[in-house]
């Protein structure tokens, strides 16, 4: 007996040790047949679940372009490749919320994997010219604030261009996928569409408008690094790790709540003290800063609302009337399958177009809720439940928006809960939301985000001295 027992722990260990050692092959391809299966699945199950797939992009029109991709493909590709294809299809619909990762083994292999990338980060102006922010590589007369001309023989428009094809965002908005390709990031977007090289041909603009050719040894993905432009140093009253409390000594003093995600532990208590202290110094002047504030927790967000709106707070959301949460092929967590039919128990309605709607809902704080004069900075990161804030406080409680167009659309999106699909072939994540969100404000939806009262554009030394242009904005309206 004792020896059966042994011999069946020695297999189980040789099987795990040789499944271990076996790694996930990232170059693999699949056939062409397999490519099509998985595009074909994409578009089954993501127009299936997704709360509002054709709000953007008719059925016809996104047939047509799956059509046109698969026309370009006529020989094996690896899992990245496809999930290139993956992705343009997914950004036609529109929706900053739904997107393609890899499957779980490829992500995990990359995770360790040292990938040979571009040795610079970026930033983008609004001029769509793309601009140096720190020179990674070895030679030095590579200068922040040099412009890239061009990578590869590929212009930086055609590059920016291809970039956000397969950058997803809510409805026509390019601001939410202009900085999410800014720093860092920029090069990891090349190499997702363009592929990983040993080196990169560059052309580079200099300060002194002559043009340099450029043959640059990547660098390791695992040794990569940022280095973000000095800026002032800001003594804050009250802090947690997603929001910071501050005071800008004016002719007029502003208060600053800089909410860099609606997450975080401490979150009551942080808003309780801080909209208190508002309150005692009787401070007229409060910035709400979204910028680069991603989104977060709606409950969170609504308690924010709550001391600056003062009546209660609906954003009602929907979806149509069906079991997805129960079918195997939308994967997700109990507790997320769950949830669908817990708000259920709360009173739907059925409008028009027979969705099932129900509301989150905030009551107004009446102790130390704020009265003053507000101003919101938001910027194309602005997105998900920052772009709910933004929009709610424009529209609500009469705030100035100052910056440039939100991520978010200014109308609604999709999320609250999110679910995904599996790809057969390749097992690639596709991301699919489940309800709709609307905001209860009288706004026509034309596809964008919330766009400022007083738009900013910064130019290329603002961006590298660390020049805050909207709160700047900020100080000559309150002066």
């Amino acid at each position: 007996m004792r020896k059966s027992c042994l011999s069946i722990l020695l297999i189980i260990i040789y099987s795990y040790s040789f499944s271990q050692s076996k790694s996930f092959d990232i170059h693999k391809k699949y056939s062409v047949v397999q490519i099509f299966q998985d595009i074909d699945y994409t578009e089954k199950y993501l127009t299936k679940f997704h709360p509002d797939p054709f709000k953007y992009i008719s059925q016809d029109s996104l047939h047509a372009f799956i059509l046109s991709l698969k026309s370009r493909i006529d020989s094996p590709l690896t899992e990245m490749q496809i999930r290139f294809y993956i992705k343009q299809i997914i950004a036609k619909i529109g929706c900053g919320h739904n997107d393609a990762g890899a499957s779980k083994h490829y992500a995990k292999t990359i995770a360790k994997t040292n990938r040979p990338i571009i040795p610079l980060n970026t930033f983008i102006t609004d001029s769509n010219h793309l601009y140096i922010l720190n020179n990674l590589s070895k030679d030095s007369s590579i200068k922040a604030g040099d412009e890239i001309l061009s990578i590869n023989n590929h212009s930086t428009q055609s590059i920016l261009h291809t970039i956000f094809s397969v950058s997803t965002s809510d409805g026509y908005n390019i601001t939410y996928k202009k900085q999410g390709a800014r720093y860092q990031w920029f090069k990891y977007y090349y190499s997702f569409c363009y592929g990983f090289k040993s080196s990169y041909n560059i052309s580079i603009k200099h300060k002194n408008q002559t043009i340099t050719n450029y043959n640059l040894p990547s660098i390791s993905s695992l040794k990569d690094t940022i280095i973000f432009p000095k800026k002032d140093s800001v003594h804050y009253i009250n802090t947690t790790k997603t929001c910071h409390y501050s005071i800008l000594q004016n002719n007029k003093p502003i208060a600053i709540i800089d909410i860099d995600g609606f997450k975080g532990r401490h979150w009551y208590s942080f808003f309780r003290k801080t909209f208190r202290d508002i309150k005692r110094k009787n401070i007229e002047h409060l910035v709400i800063d979204l910028r680069d504030n991603g989104g977060g927790q709606i409950n969170d967000g609504l308690n924010v609302l709550s001391y600056l709106i003062h009546k209660k707070t609906y954003l009602p959301f929907d979806r149509k009337p069906n079991l997805m949460m129960l079918n195997p092929k939308y994967k997700m967590n109990i507790g997320s399958r769950i949830t669908p039919f817990i708000f259920c128990t709360m009173m739907p309605q059925w409008p028009k177009n027979k969705r099932l709607r129900h509301y989150f809902i905030a009551l107004p704080k009446r102790k130390n809720a704020y009265h003053g004069n507000m101003y919101v900075l938001v910027n194309g990161k602005s997105f998900s439940m920052s772009g709910v804030v933004a929009s709610y406080l424009k529209y609500q409680a009469h705030a100035i928006i100052i910056g440039e167009e939100t991520g978010g659309n200014v109308a609604g999106s999709n999320a609250v809960i999110s679910g995904k699909i599996i790809l057969p072939n390749t097992r690639i994540q596709v991301f699919i939301p489940m309800y709709h969100i609307y905001h209860d404000i009288e706004v026509k939806n034309d596809g964008h985000g919330l766009i400022p009262d007083y738009p900013t554009q910064y130019s290329k030394d603002d961006i590298l001295n660390g020049v805050d242009i909207d709160l700047i904005k900020v100080s000559s309206l309150v002066n």
